[in-house]
């Protein structure tokens, strides 16, 4: 991959608020803080890409039994923010779960191969 791919052409962001469940935050927050150079809303937005790339296997994300949530603005792009409300529309899957999924499929994807956690 070129330097030059990294990076995202500018577009219109979308600010939605949304829960997340605490534990998927604050591993984001240790990966922003520690690990990449990014934002918590740029790494959301990467992890809803990555969804969206295998939009086909999308799975109910079930939230775990008494986990808490954060309640966060996240600027999404809009082609992302779009496409995650079409999901919503045909699945009947909210979006602040569609979010969720993500992330924790990115973390499932990607943990000890590029990162890991404490």
């Amino acid at each position: 991959m070129e330097p030059i791919q990294r990076l995202y052409r500018k577009g219109k962001v979308i600010s939605r608020s949304l829960h997340i469940d605490q534990d998927l935050y604050e591993k984001i927050q240790y990966l922003c803080d520690n690990v990449f150079d990014v934002s918590v809303s740029k790494f959301v937005n990467i992890c809803v890409e990555t969804l969206l790339q295998d939009k086909e296997n999308i799975k109910f994300y079930k939230k775990p039994y008494k986990a808490d949530s954060i309640y966060r603005s996240i600027l999404f792009r809009e082609e992302f923010y779009n496409e995650l409300i079409e999901i919503r529309d045909k699945t009947g899957i909210s979006f602040s779960r569609l979010v969720n999924g993500s992330i924790k499929n990115f973390f499932e994807k990607y943990e000890g191969q590029y990162f890991k956690f404490k």
